[in-house]
């Protein structure tokens, strides 16, 4: 055999091989293609999981009330759930219980959307924008027993407890006559309360076994066994003003609640 033949020899074998590579070579290259493709849209679908993932839940009853649960408790501030129409007028906080100390939970009333700032127990409000607000208290400086207090627009004097345990780095204002700790330290409370559309507002509030008081039945609360009733808030506070409800959490652990339930209905019209 020749030099030319044996190099037409030598060619015709690496086409054939060449041929019987080929088909190998692009199907394991579309294989990793696909995987590569695939492992993108999973981490796709796994960052957007996470950024779009609800902080909140909302659910719509029957009656009209509107829930707001969590999934995973954290520090932050998260949008209550609203009813379709109409402001909402009764707040109700289910399973409360708060065990860390120097810790606080607040609902605040009336500011704008999307509000993204902290909002906790010292935050300045604006007049017509309200706070309702639970400390476990603290053992820095001396123990701090738990209370808690509302406290309406940015004035000091507006700041209304709801407790009378003797607390004296609690808020200036006197305690209500005949009020007692709402003990959501040791154990779990349900708390709810009315907000009116008065100028100022008719803030009247109850705790489930006080004074016979069931929140979830809503058609035993009265102004006669309310913990609070308050009418009178400062001279010359303004209406409650309209937008949106929050509630602030100032840490990831030691607080714990199942739901706040949110309707436009008064339990006291």
């Amino acid at each position: 055999m020749n030099h030319q033949t044996n190099n037409l020899f030598f060619q015709n074998i690496f086409r054939k091989v060449a041929l019987l590579l080929i088909p190998t070579l692009l199907f394991t290259f579309c294989e990793e293609k696909e995987n590569t493709e695939q492992t993108n849209l999973l981490l796709l679908a796994a960052v957007s999981n996470q950024t779009t993932a609800p902080s909140t839940v909302c659910q719509t009853n029957a009656d009209g009330t509107v829930e707001t649960t969590m999934p995973v408790i954290k520090k932050g501030t998260f949008a209550l759930c609203r009813p379709a129409s109409g402001a909402v007028r009764h707040y109700r906080i289910e399973g409360l219980k708060i065990i860390g100390g120097h810790t606080a939970v607040s609902i605040y009333v009336g500011l704008p959307e999307n509000y993204a700032t902290e909002v906790s127990r010292n935050s300045t409000l604006s007049p017509g924008q309200f706070g309702m607000n639970f400390y476990s208290g603290s053992g820095v400086g001396g123990f701090v027993p738990g209370y808690a207090y509302a406290n309406y627009g940015a004035a000091e004097t507006s700041i209304k407890n709801l407790t009378s345990n003797g607390n004296s780095t609690a808020p200036t204002a006197p305690a209500v006559a005949g009020t007692s700790l709402i003990n959501f330290i040791d154990q779990e409370v349900d708390l709810c309360f009315d907000l009116t559309v008065a100028s100022p507002p008719r803030f009247t509030v109850w705790v489930t076994g006080k004074n016979t008081a069931n929140c979830k039945t809503r058609t035993n609360l009265t102004t006669g066994n309310a913990l609070l009733n308050e009418t009178t808030w400062t001279a010359g506070d303004p209406a409650l003003a309209t937008g949106f409800s929050f509630i602030g959490l100032s840490a990831s652990s030691g607080i714990s609640f199942t739901k706040v339930v949110t309707s436009t209905q008064l339990a006291v019209p």
